[in-house]
């Protein structure tokens, strides 16, 4: 069998496989970060060219093959969601704008006896962002594909839960591909929120909220986030494939980076390096606040920068 068919023969049954899989529920792994290890692709791809021996060739041409699919399969499935059996495809030219799309709101009551509050997101390739407060516990409004989201509340003692999902993804063909979210939530709670997306814009100003924990994993994506210093310590935990990242943390509040980036363009104001992909702001160990930022992305460009204002 000559290398070329053995490369294309394994790349298609590859690519099919995962897919089908996908489509019945029995892959049940996350190859959100497979993808990142395209790089290997050129390894394996100069690794051919030391060798003559077809046996070796032919080892790493399956090997190159299958790292392919597999990353294809994963870069597409994490931004578009292409292979999920809830994506829906629309090719009617004759729909409208006003038929196809609309506005949404969505809305949770504030109980005041409420101290604790946990946000999971799920958005496709879009706009999203979280800014200004509310009376209400949580309030949204996106534009879109009719029905795009749910939201659903779970209460337990003084913690709720919120669960923002998209019911279905879908993709048209005539232009209109519109997703915006505009979200809004209460400051009085201690927040825990977790965010899954794929090729998205996110710009979310948390300054004005006390937070527990920030759980971001996306896609390629464009990301900028402020945080603030309500609460004593703050974690933010971000995972990102090609993305552009930009960090806003008070200046009155000690930082710690856990820098885990991979051929990312970065810029830490301010920052000292105190080990191994660990960074600190000069006034770390004696702020009464502190912020930990666990970052790890593909090829990104990453910038974390200080403020003094409230301005974005």
């Amino acid at each position: 069998m000559k290398i070329r068919q053995l490369f294309w023969g394994l790349f298609f049954v590859t690519f099919g496989v995962l897919i089908l899989f996908s489509n019945i529920g029995l892959l049940n792994i996350n190859l959100h970060y497979f993808w990142k290890l395209w790089p290997l692709i050129l390894i394996l791809l100069g690794l051919s060219h030391f060798t003559t021996n077809s046996i070796i060739k032919g080892i790493l041409a399956a090997i190159s093959a299958i790292v392919i699919a597999a990353s294809l399969f994963a870069f597409f499935n994490s931004i578009f969601g292409f292979f999920n059996n809830d994506f829906v495809f629309n090719d009617n030219k004759e729909s409208s704008f006003t038929s196809s799309f609309d506005s949404s709101h969505f809305t949770e009551s504030f109980d005041p006896s409420i101290t604790k509050a946990e946000l999971n997101l799920e958005i496709g390739a879009g706009t999203f962002s979280i800014q200004d407060t509310t009376n209400e516990l949580f309030k949204a409004n996106s534009t879109g594909h009719k029905s795009y989201y749910q939201l659903e509340r779970e209460n337990s003692g003084d913690k709720t839960i919120l669960n923002f999902t998209m019911k279905k993804r879908s993709f048209t063909f005539n232009g209109n591909n519109e997703n915006n979210v505009d979200i809004k939530l209460n400051p009085k709670p201690i927040w825990n929120i977790n965010l899954k997306g794929g090729a998205a814009e996110i710009l979310c100003d948390l300054s004005s909220y006390k937070l527990d924990q920030i759980n971001i994993n996306m896609g390629a994506a464009k990301i900028k986030v402020k945080l603030g210093d309500k609460t004593l310590v703050t974690n933010l935990n971000l995972d990102a494939g090609a993305s552009s990242i930009e960090l806003l943390v008070p200046k009155n509040a000690g930082c710690e980076i856990i820098n885990k980036t991979a051929l990312s363009e970065k810029e830490f104001q301010d920052f000292n390096k105190t080990g191994s992909n660990i960074y600190e702001t000069a006034n770390f160990n004696q702020s009464k606040n502190k912020i930990f930022l666990n970052l790890n992305a593909g090829v990104s460009s990453i910038h974390v920068k200080r403020y003094d204002s409230d301005s974005l």
